[in-house]
């Protein structure tokens, strides 16, 4: 019988319907929560007056400082408050009543669990990395991704999940610290757990607990968009960060290069080069 108290923690923006679900979800876990967490990154669409009228939520309101942002303040949370686990989700994600139950049987010291991701066409979402290049310039960070054979097993150990759905003791968080706040979006949890790894912890995917997707993600979302400036920059600091010596001089050119062939005007060009100098000269607060 476990006695170990969780606490769901649910980052928020602008997603009203969508976070109900979530909550529904959670509140109907078949292992009952011991809190649920919300942080609202200062949301327009009437979540606020929603949330005030949930007497079972913890509600934390804040700026929009982005799912990064979001993240950071709902681990620190959880955490501040003694719960012994934290499960993390998005807004546009919710668990099958028994994903929690299904994870618990999994606890191992310095191991982070996972639930399967499903698309809304109820299929697997194929997108978690068995193994990060820190290594080699010429190649992706994103080297080998999970496939259907990969799935077959009950337990998979994979260097590169998502922040939907992690279930992570609070010693994770004590040992690492906490998602670098400053990314906003993209590529906060490979950082996350990137630097988890150094710690000598790891990830297991339970491919029996399920965690359903309510918006897929898109096969090729476009470049001409606001997160131009923060996929670039977040993706060159995490190889200043964390990369091998070669990596940390060589592929910052790379992923420039090729963000400036994608360019359609001067200003794209300009965004690039500011996203190139923040990532390369990044200093992380953790």
């Amino acid at each position: 019988m476990h006695n170990f108290k969780i606490a769901a923690v649910v980052v928020t923006f602008n997603r009203l319907e969508l976070l109900k679900k979530v909550i529904a979800s959670l509140r109907n876990q078949t292992r009952k929560l011991d809190a649920i967490i919300v942080v609202n990154n200062s949301s327009t669409d009437g979540t606020e007056k929603w949330l005030s009228e949930q007497d079972d939520l913890t509600v934390v309101k804040q700026a929009n400082l982005g799912s990064s942002g979001g993240q950071y303040t709902s681990f620190k949370t959880a955490y501040d408050m003694g719960f012994d686990y934290i499960w993390a989700m998005d807004d546009d994600v919710f668990p099958d009543n028994d994903c929690l139950e299904k994870l618990i049987p999994h606890i191992r010291e310095n191991y982070t669990l996972f639930p399967i991701r499903i698309s809304s066409q109820n299929n697997p979402v194929l997108l978690e990395t068995k193994i990060f290049n820190l290594t080699n310039p010429f190649k992706s960070i994103w080297t080998k991704i999970i496939d259907e054979n990969d799935i077959k097993n009950p337990e998979l150990e994979i260097d590169g999940p998502t922040f939907e759905g992690p279930f992570m003791s609070r010693d994770l968080i004590a040992k690492i610290g906490l998602p670098e706040k400053k990314f906003f979006i993209y590529g906060d949890d490979s950082e996350y757990f990137i630097r988890a790894s150094k710690y000598g912890f790891k990830n297991l995917l339970i491919t029996d607990a399920k965690l359903n997707r309510m918006i897929d993600i898109p096969e090729n979302d476009s470049f001409h968009n606001w997160k131009h400036f923060y996929i670039l920059r977040n993706l060159i600091a995490i190889d200043v960060l964390h990369g091998n010596i070669i990596v940390r001089i060589l592929r910052p050119f790379g992923y420039l290069l090729s963000f400036l062939l994608k360019c359609q005007n001067f200003s794209e060009v300009i965004t690039s080069l500011k996203a190139f100098f923040a990532g390369y000269f990044y200093k992380s607060e953790n």
